[in-house]
């Protein structure tokens, strides 16, 4: 029974070798990825009805996540090692950007006809370079067809993150249902350096896409993909301009304004979360068979 099995053992590791060897092949490229990506906290998001509902003279307070462009460059290591399956390494760099629309609203009470209304409309933009390693396998569904779905791992990290903030704080004045007076104030903030937040980031990696074969040992890739974030981050700034100047909803992004508003709320901010969707072209223009 021994001798048996050992001579199973045996032919099946040869007959694997095989397989290996006729199909194991190197292949070299570049690519570039188009997308969007966002930050997002769904205790940001939460929040916002924690404050509405503790203080009735607040209308409104919203924080809405919006995915922005992004473009990134990448080279490409690929390995067939099997008839319908490849390993990709495409160690490359991204630019990072993601954009939060927040309004805030309060009236104040002044007699029982009269009463102010405070509106603040912000927007806050974080953008980064990311230095990223993705490590994919690729499946094709069938030997003879160009489709294949693609799972693996993104190890990134973030350098240099910047915040632009723009505010509008417009204050009105209404006697009954007549406006009496309205005034304006505009901040705006340009290149605030983030420093509370963790620079490497992990991502689960899924897609699907399709190989067009453009000649002899050459391949071209399209592939669209999610990014789905494994890990978490706060994302605030210690710039004292920024923490003096900014106003009411914009001052979460500050050190200060994240531990009064999660004091405030019950709410922890430090798990912001990054999405991305990406559109992945690959070209290989290069093979080595082995």
């Amino acid at each position: 029974m021994d001798n048996l099995f050992k001579k199973i053992s045996l032919l099946f590791f040869l007959s694997a070798s095989t397989v290996l060897v006729g199909y194991s092949q190197f292949s070299f490229g570049a690519g570039t990825t188009l997308g969007f990506g966002y930050l997002r906290s769904s205790d940001l998001k939460q929040s916002g009805k924690v404050v509405e509902d503790a203080d009735p003279n607040v209308q409104n307070l919203d924080f809405k996540a919006k995915a922005t462009f992004q473009v990134g460059f990448q080279g490409v290591v690929q390995y067939r090692f099997a008839q319908q399956w490849c390993v990709v390494a495409s160690p490359g760099f991204r630019l990072f950007r993601s954009t939060f629309n927040n309004i805030y609203i309060e009236n104040e009470t002044v007699s029982s006809t009269d009463y102010i209304t405070h509106k603040v409309i912000s927007l806050a933009k974080f953008k980064c370079t990311q230095l990223q390693l993705p490590i994919i396998a690729k499946y094709y569904f069938t030997p003879d067809k160009p489709y294949f779905a693609t799972g693996g791992f993104a190890f990134s990290y973030n350098a240099g993150m910047k915040m632009y903030s723009e505010e509008d704080s417009i204050t009105t004045y209404y006697s009954g249902d007549n406006m009496v007076a309205s005034n304006k104030k505009d901040i705006e903030f340009s290149k605030i350096k983030v420093d509370g937040y963790k620079p490497f980031q992990a991502h689960l990696v899924l897609g699907i896409g399709a190989s067009l074969l453009t000649g002899y040992r050459r391949n071209l890739d399209v592939e669209l993909s999610y990014y789905v974030p494994l890990t978490s981050s706060p994302y605030y700034t210690t710039n004292a301009d920024f923490t003096n100047q900014s106003l009411t909803n914009g001052w979460v992004y500050s050190a200060d304004g994240k531990a009064a508003y999660e004091q405030q709320t019950g709410k922890s901010l430090d798990h912001y979360r990054m999405h991305m969707i990406t559109l992945t072209i690959r070209y290989l223009f290069y093979s080595i068979n082995k």
